[in-house]
């Protein structure tokens, strides 16, 4: 993980501003060195002169939540450790060069929400995949004695329907079953090289009778200059037919998808494709954002919870990363980032 680094003089003036503290905060060093560090870093200045009344003789350290202004005008949230290096003539003296490390706060929560949502669904792959085997046994006998049972009746004879509906709902479990199992042990993957883009466009081709259905107005901007992308074609175009379903199914009386597909970064396992499909739907409240990704949770009453969680599970399994940003009343965008060859 690169970590931003700075350091301050007596005065608090910038005097070391590296290339990591470049990219989190958008500023130069070189026009940003030799100046107060007040217009960035928000009562930095009021913090540090507490922490040097509070030295005595040897190096003090104090870890900070502080924020930064980005050059862009956006506040920045940022976990910092500063270091007061004593002076060798005067160590006592509280004034030595200050030395701050420091994070984005929030990328480093992101970090933790992942790594807490790994261990979860560690524990959940294990747990339905018993529950899966326990379910499947007794449904192989009721779907064999349902089975037998239609042979021996005709159409027209008691019982025939309530026989129909059992062999159905038998086929629901089976599909549920499925695709929990499917969670929890994935099928073997059969990578190659493409273009995500190529994807994109297939899910959209099967997509379009759908749209029209609903009067959902389709509007795409995908990247004339593709980038490969390392992955399992069919698990990708899962989680895409997957997002655009749900996009769908926001839209019950007709709306706007709009898919884009951009790409940033120099390429040679250094690049990402960004895939967006965004929505003018219903939206989702801010207390679920969080739960979505969640197994078996679903803001759909006939969902089994299961198609986001299996998406981010396939994503994050070549190496990517799922981010969503709703707005009730306004619509959903999710966003696929993938790592190009």
């Amino acid at each position: 993980m690169q970590i931003g680094l700075l350091t301050l003089d007596k005065t608090g003036c910038l005097r070391l501003f590296n290339s990591t503290a470049e990219q989190l905060l958008g500023y130069r060093a070189q026009d940003v060195c030799g100046k107060p560090c007040d217009p960035i870093f928000t009562g930095l200045a009021e913090l540090l002169a507490g922490l040097r009344a509070k030295q005595h003789g040897d190096k003090a350290e104090m870890p900070l939540k502080i924020n930064a202004r980005h050059k862009d005008g956006r506040e920045v949230r940022l976990v910092a450790t500063a270091h007061i290096v004593p002076e060798t003539d005067n160590p006592s003296d509280g004034n030595g060069e200050v030395i701050l490390v420091f994070d984005d706060a929030e990328e480093l929560e992101k970090q933790e929400n992942r790594l807490q949502h790994l261990n979860k669904l560690q524990s959940l792959d294990q747990f339905a995949a018993g529950i899966v085997h326990e379910i499947r046994n007794p449904l192989a006998g009721i779907s064999t004695n349902a089975q037998f049972m239609m042979e021996s009746i005709g159409p027209k004879e008691r019982f025939h329907e309530e026989i129909q509906d059992i062999l159905a709902d038998v086929q629901n479990i089976e599909d549920i079953t499925r695709r929990v199992l499917d969670f929890a042990h994935p099928s073997k993957s059969y990578v190659r090289e493409e273009p995500i883009e190529g994807i994109v466009e297939e899910v959209l081709r099967f997509s379009k009778m759908p749209l029209r259905r609903q009067g959902i107005r389709l509007t795409t901007n995908l990247n004339r200059s593709p980038a490969k992308v390392r992955m399992d074609v069919s698990q990708i175009k899962q989680v895409i037919f997957n997002m655009v379903r749900n996009a769908c199914e926001a839209m019950p009386e007709g709306g706007e998808l709009r898919i884009h597909t951009s790409r940033s970064g120099a390429g040679h396992g250094n690049g990402h494709v960004r895939v967006e499909v965004e929505d003018t739907g219903r939206g989702i409240a801010e207390e679920h954002l969080e739960r979505i990704f969640d197994p078996f949770f679903s803001l759909n009453r006939e969902g089994t919870g299961l198609g986001l969680a299996i998406s981010r599970k396939i994503i994050e399994n070549h190496g990517g990363r799922i981010e969503v940003k709703s707005k009730p009343g306004k619509g959903t965008k999710f966003g696929i980032i993938l790592p190009t060859v």
